[in-house]
C-alpha cells in the first residue's frame, strides 16, 4: 500500500501570521540585515521563524527555512503542516524529509496567498513516500 501524506487545513489568517512572522526577524539575518527569513506553522498552531545565517564560503550558510525548521524541533515540535515560501531546491529537499517522516503534506504559503503543499513541488522526490532511495523510473535494488 502507498503511503499517502496528508493535507492538513491552513487557514488564510494563519498563512498571514506566518508570512508577518518571518517578515519580523528580516533585521536578524546574518551576517546581511533583510536577507532571506521562513516560518512554520505546527500542527499545535505555533509559528517559528527561521533567518538565513551566511558564511563567507556560502557552503556552510543556513537557509532560513532550515533554522526554521530546527527552531520548532528545538520546542519539540516536528509536525509542520506549513512553511513560508517560495523556496530553493535545497530547502525544497528539506521540506520533502519533513514531509515524509511525519507524514504530513507540507504547504508552503507562497507570498501571494497561494498553498502549494510540498507534494506538488517534487515531481521525482528521493526519497520516495515510501522512504525508498530510488527514481521513480528506477527498479529498487535487491
Amino acid at each position: 500500500m502507498t503511503k499517502v501524506l496528508k493535507i492538513h487545513p491552513v487557514t488564510p489568517a494563519q498563512a498571514q501570521a506566518m508570512q508577518a512572522a518571518a517578515k519580523a526577524v528580516k533585521p536578524n539575518t546574518f551576517p546581511v540585515p533583510d536577507h532571506f527569513t521562513a516560518a512554520v506553522l505546527t500542527t499545535s498552531g505555533a509559528i517559528y521563524p527561521g533567518v538565513s545565517y551566511r558564511s563567507d564560503t556560502r557552503t556552510l550558510t543556513m537557509h532560513g527555512e532550515a533554522t526554521a525548521l530546527a527552531h520548532a524541533a528545538i520546542h519539540g515540535e516536528s509536525d509542520i503542516i506549513a512553511i513560508t515560501g517560495p523556496n530553493c531546491h535545497i530547502c525544497k529537499q528539506l521540506i520533502w524529509e519533513s514531509a515524509i517522516r511525519s507524514g504530513i503534506d507540507i504547504q508552503v504559503a507562497m507570498d501571494d496567498g497561494q498553498l502549494v503543499p510540498i507534494s506538488k513541488q517534487m515531481p521525482y522526490p528521493w526519497p520516495d513516500v515510501e522512504g525508498r532511495k530510488f527514481a521513480k523510473h528506477e527498479k529498487p535494488l535487491n
